[in-house]
């Protein structure tokens, strides 16, 4: 089966992939405390290839913000060296190489990141051990950290850079009205509690610009996106009326393509009546506020090829990312850029939680998979 706009070009935004299949960043757990790239990423992305534009997981831009002690990091020139391997291995196999830079803010531990102090908009009863609340001089050091990173992995060859501030983690507490009870210029109202992820964009922006400009080191445009929790479904954290906003905000700060998710946890559908998922709603409602001002990445529950096909054909979005598809048959995109869509094994959509994702050997998809290869 041929699926034409799925397969097909898109260009926008500086931005142009050979397909609009996207692998969205989706952690490892195969670095360590050194967070430095090892062989295991180096297989694990090679054999996800196919989707046009590949993001490489959450990376942590500083060691207090890692979400787990075994995520990869981008906040130290002794990581360069694996980073631009790994870049490169993505644009081999024919992908536009992306990444994802990270900071957990609360949203981690003091075990998971080697007894680090942990920095937090506001300091709640819910705070992990070791929570304290950022400054100013905090908040720009942590910015800082953001360029820093960004210049480091361009440099390694990375193109299109996407700054989280989606699911619970540090841009989203500043985000929520429930996490940021701050009476500084960096909470209140959405316009203040947006600051932190503008200030952020304008910073990452004016740095990548900069290195742009070194032909000699940097000869291809840079696209900055961001992953962005639009809704928590919750009126008393971030409501879908704030979240357009935020969307609005960070796209007047040099954002040139949103990755639309959540804030974290399970959102409440827009439209119970859809049939859609509601991140992949929450997208489609972006898009519709935005208009053509700037690409929208597509997610949540697209597992077979028609679906992302109808979902692009309906305008909800204009590239789809395929998650836990492509972790439940790493050739899901190979194969359906062949017109192959009975070859692909399909996600079993386990629950409570993905078992790839946690105990990845338990994966049912994954053990038809050896099943049939054996």
């Amino acid at each position: 089966m041929h699926h034409q706009l799925l397969t097909s070009e898109f260009t926008g935004a500086s931005l142009t992939t050979p397909n609009r299949i996207v692998l969205p960043p989706l952690v490892s757990w195969n670095s360590g405390e050194d967070g430095t790239v090892r062989e295991r990423h180096i297989e694990h992305y090679h054999s996800l290839r196919g989707p046009g534009l590949m993001i490489v997981e959450a990376t942590a831009v500083a060691p207090e913000g890692r979400l787990a002690a075994t995520q990869l990091g981008a906040f130290s020139d002794r990581q360069f060296d694996g980073l631009a391997r790994l870049a490169e291995t993505l644009r081999s196999d024919g992908a536009v190489p992306g990444i994802q830079l990270h900071h957990a803010g609360g949203k981690t531990t003091l075990e998971k990141n080697y007894r680090h102090p942990i920095p937090v908009p506001s300091v709640m009863p819910e705070s992990p051990e070791g929570a304290y609340e950022l400054d100013e001089a905090e908040i720009r050091r942590i910015i800082t950290a953001f360029a820093d990173a960004a210049e480091r992995v361009v440099r390694a060859g990375f193109r299109y850079i996407e700054l989280h501030g989606a699911h619970g983690y540090l841009g989203t507490q500043f985000l929520s009205r429930a996490l940021n009870r701050r009476r500084d210029r960096w909470g209140g109202d959405i316009s203040g509690r947006v600051r932190f992820l503008t200030e952020l964009t304008a910073e990452v922006r004016a740095r990548l610009d900069s290195v742009s400009s070194e032909q000699a080191v940097f000869g291809h445009p840079t696209v900055l996106g961001m992953r962005l929790g639009f809704t928590d479904g919750d009126e008393h954290g971030l409501p879908p009326a704030d979240g357009l906003a935020a969307a609005e905000a960070v796209c007047d700060a040099g954002i040139r393509v949103l990755h639309i998710s959540h804030t974290g946890g399970s959102p409440a559908p827009l439209d119970p009546r859809s049939r859609w998922s509601p991140t992949l709603q929450a997208a489609s409602a972006v898009r519709r506020a935005l208009g053509d001002r700037v690409p929208v990445i597509g997610v949540g529950e697209l597992f077979e090829p028609a679906q992302a096909e109808r979902a692009l054909r309906s305008g909800m979005a204009d590239l789809t990312a395929i998650g836990r598809g492509l972790l439940a048959d790493p050739g899901w995109a190979v194969k359906t850029l062949a017109g192959r869509d009975d070859a692909i094994e399909r996600c079993h959509e386990c629950r409570p939680k993905c078992y790839h994702y946690t105990e990845p050997e338990r994966c049912p998809a994954r053990r038809r998979l050896k099943a049939y290869s054996d």
